[in-house]
């Protein structure tokens, strides 16, 4: 992205908040929104292809029987207008929900799925685990949870 823009080349590359768990603890993180795209407008006749091509950092252009593939401006004008809602008003949240399926994949219990129950602050968290026909409240490092 950095290297477009120091080309003048505009550039898009949407991002959003994501509330995960980093090392025991939730935290709040931005995040590519379709991580590995950025989106370009340029026109079709612009001599700046060659240039783009060889831009550091680009792979390759989304194509569509070898042309680059061309998004609506509608629809980036969505993205960005996405991108500006979830930064200031909401987050995704990757920190499962109460009752939300959770696999174990830590601890004793690795392999096993639970009902999320609650967080115990920043690194411990409650699930419900059927264990013998009983549901039992379990204390787990909230790192080894993830949503199934």
């Amino acid at each position: 992205m950095e290297n477009l823009l120091n080309q003048e080349i505009e550039a898009f590359l949407p991002e959003v908040e994501v509330e995960k768990v980093v090392k025991g603890k939730i935290r709040v993180v931005v995040e590519p929104l379709f991580p590995g795209y950025v989106f370009i407008r340029l026109e079709e006749d612009n001599p700046l292809w060659g240039k783009i091509r060889s831009t550091r950092g680009l792979k390759d252009f989304v194509r569509f029987g070898g042309q680059p593939a061309s998004i609506p401006v509608k629809v980036i004008e969505q993205l960005r207008q996405t991108s500006t809602l979830y930064s200031s008003r909401q987050r995704i949240s990757q920190v499962p929900q109460k009752g939300q399926a959770v696999l174990l994949i830590g601890g004793a219990f690795s392999g096993l799925q639970a009902a999320f129950e609650i967080s115990d602050g920043d690194s411990r968290a409650y699930v419900l685990l059927e264990v013998l026909g009983k549901t039992q409240r379990l204390q787990v490092d909230i790192q080894d949870l993830v949503v199934s």
